[in-house]
């Protein structure tokens, strides 16, 4: 593109000269000169400069950057398509807070209706994608007793985990701060102050106010519910933070034990966390299994030896055993895809609970009777706890299926699970700043209200949300690369 500028400007200068010679003589000749090619070839030369003195394609989202899609192709980890799903996850939050069920009758289909009802399910995603993420690299440490390197990742993991969540958490309202001073989003009305100085000053106290780790955290949303007031669904960081450090405790109290005792240990604690019904630490505790899980599968994982489909000839005592060996191995492989996609399925199907209060009491089948197998005394809390269990049947069953992790290594998917946060973040905003008094407003005036009017305002916003998603991930990565090199300052190297 440096090249093709230049040299298009140069064919615009020689066609225009051409023209000048070709064409009869009219009066004002010197007015025409300016009129015409001059002036335009001014005006191309003039942005040409301008494009080079300036990144351009840094405006414009990453994925269509030049290069932004090879670099999201490039090779990844074999774990890598967790952030595709945290980005789905992040993608179907926004639909579920921006648009009703459709009203369609293929929509009641209940396969269909995750979207438009599976908020809790997508979050309840999150927690268990983050005890994967969080515990992956320990439990190898562990499995390989590798306990100076594993002191070391604990304590980086838990020296830069607040600053991780909650200094991005500031940025995104400190965004909403703005909106709500200039009156565009306004969750609250007391929020709204009438300086700039005195704007700030209410975010930073709200900032101050819910960035206490030691705060009441329930683990759910509630009238109650601690979170900031600027941006509500970042009710979820709190949880996130406090389910970081279960886990981080948990492997530190765990690291000395066997791998059979460490997986009893975690069954007590997952059972426990049912009775006191906190089930995001369910969920968060449920990664560090699915990690255990996938350490046995894919001992590769860990520099070891991957397991072999076809054992040697010369380790085995007859031809007999060899085959017996193998087809052992088939039908376990056989098993294993019948049993991700039974997970699947049915995570997906309990996924699509009906909204609380109800929660499927009155119907639709089967909820009647699966509403009853809530433990009573959960209460406000009942809505939590179908959608834990189908978060982590989602998340086992494309963990064990190389073929449901194919779509999520797409590149579009892979760029997807880099803005999840931002997605997350500043969705609510953009919905109630510009989605409602703006794009909704002009649809129903212009193209009406059913259902296929609201594609074209749908697609707007969500390209909107995307494009600041990316804005967002980019001060995210800011944070991230602020937290090591604090770390680096701070911490001492011992011998």
């Amino acid at each position: 593109m440096d090249q093709a500028i230049p040299l298009l400007v140069h064919d615009e200068h020689d066609e225009a000269s051409l023209q000048e010679r070709s064409r009869p003589q009219v009066e004002n000749e010197e007015n025409f000169d300016v009129g015409t090619a001059g002036s335009r070839t001014k005006w191309t030369t003039s942005l040409t400069s301008t494009v080079k003195s300036t990144n351009f394609w840094a405006i414009l989202p990453h994925y269509v950057q030049p290069g932004g899609r090879q670099k999201y192709q490039a090779k990844r980890s074999p774990t890598s398509y967790l952030d595709a799903l945290r980005g789905y996850a992040a993608f179907l939050v926004y639909i579920y807070h921006c648009w009703d069920l459709p009203e369609s009758p293929i929509f009641q289909f209940h396969f269909l209706r995750v979207p438009w009802i599976g908020g809790a399910g997508m979050v309840a995603i999150f927690f268990v994608i983050s005890g994967y993420v969080l515990s992956f690299r320990i439990v190898k440490l562990i499995r390989n007793e590798e306990s100076a390197k594993l002191l070391d990742t604990l304590a980086s993991s838990i020296f830069r985990r607040f600053l991780r969540l909650y200094l991005a958490t500031g940025f995104a309202t400190f965004v909403s701060a703005c909106f709500v001073y200039v009156g565009w989003f306004v969750p609250y009305e007391d929020l709204r102050q009438h300086t700039v100085l005195a704007q700030l000053s209410n975010w930073f106290g709200d900032f101050i106010h819910t960035s206490n780790p030691f705060a009441d955290i329930q683990g759910w949303i509630h009238p109650k519910v601690f979170f900031t007031r600027y941006l509500a669904q970042m009710w979820t960081i709190p949880v996130e933070y406090r389910g970081s450090i279960v886990i981080f405790i948990f492997c530190t109290a765990a690291c000395k034990l066997t791998t059979r005792a460490r997986l009893v240990l975690l069954w007590i604690v997952i059972f426990f966390s049912y009775y006191w019904r906190v089930a995001y630490v369910v969920e968060f505790m449920f990664g560090v299994f699915i990690a255990e899980l996938s350490l046995v599968l894919h001992p590769e994982r860990h520099g070891r030896p991957a397991l072999e489909l076809v054992p040697d000839i010369s380790t085995t005592q007859s031809d007999e055993k060899e085959l017996l060996r193998r087809n052992r191995k088939a039908w376990a492989a056989c098993a294993t895809q019948v049993a991700s996609y039974s997970l699947l399925i049915l995570g997906w199907f309990l996924l699509g609970q009906p909204e609380p209060p109800d929660l499927g009491l009155s119907g639709p089948w089967p909820w009647q009777y699966l509403h009853a197998l809530i433990p009573t005394w959960y209460g406000e809390a009942a809505y939590t706890f179908w959608p834990s269990i189908a978060a982590c049947c989602v998340v086992l069953a494309i963990d064990l299926n190389t073929t449901l992790q194919r779509p999520f290594e797409w590149s579009f998917s892979q760029y997807l699970g880099d803005l999840s946060f931002g997605i997350y973040a500043m969705h609510i905003i953009l919905i109630h700043a510009v989605y409602k008094p703006v794009i909704l407003v002009w649809q129903k005036q212009y193209l009406g209200d059913s259902t296929v009017a609201y594609i074209p305002g749908a697609v707007a916003l969500t390209l909107l949300v995307f494009w600041a998603g990316d804005y967002f991930s980019r001060v995210d990565k800011k944070i991230v690369q602020f937290g090591r090199w604090l770390q680096a300052q701070l911490f001492v190297k011992w011998e």
